[in-house]
């Protein structure tokens, strides 16, 4: 809505629209690893999936703070694997499980522009 009525603002105006300094941001800054870390919760830790585009009247489905908590719980629930199963088990479902989940980090790792700004 924000960015709609800025635009809407600008094509009225009968000179330059003025540059927006200090824009008002849906999410705040996230790093690569958290980034990662919040579409392969998306993907059910499965394969990294992108967020799907919301419509205006769509409702929140999807939000990066619902997929941290799908972390969260994934988290626990490979320390409680630790506590119930033996080690090397559970060292082994994590090797497969990392083993299944590297093609998808590598795709979105190629497809995504990381380059810090700096450089």
């Amino acid at each position: 809505d924000y960015t709609w009525q800025a635009v809407q603002d600008g094509l009225t105006a009968k000179d330059d629209a003025a540059l927006d300094e200090s824009p008002r941001l849906g999410a705040e800054d996230l790093s690569w690893w958290r980034f990662l870390l919040i579409l392969v919760a998306h993907g059910w830790f499965v394969r990294p999936r992108a967020f799907p585009l919301a419509r205006r009247d769509d409702p929140e489905r999807v939000s990066p703070s619902r997929m941290m908590r799908r972390v969260y719980a994934f988290v626990a629930l490979w320390l409680l694997a630790l506590l119930l199963f033996p080690i090397a088990w559970v060292g082994a479902g994590l090797l497969l499980w990392l083993a299944v989940l590297t093609p998808g980090l590598i795709e979105i790792h190629r497809q995504f522009q990381n380059i810090p700004d700096d450089a």
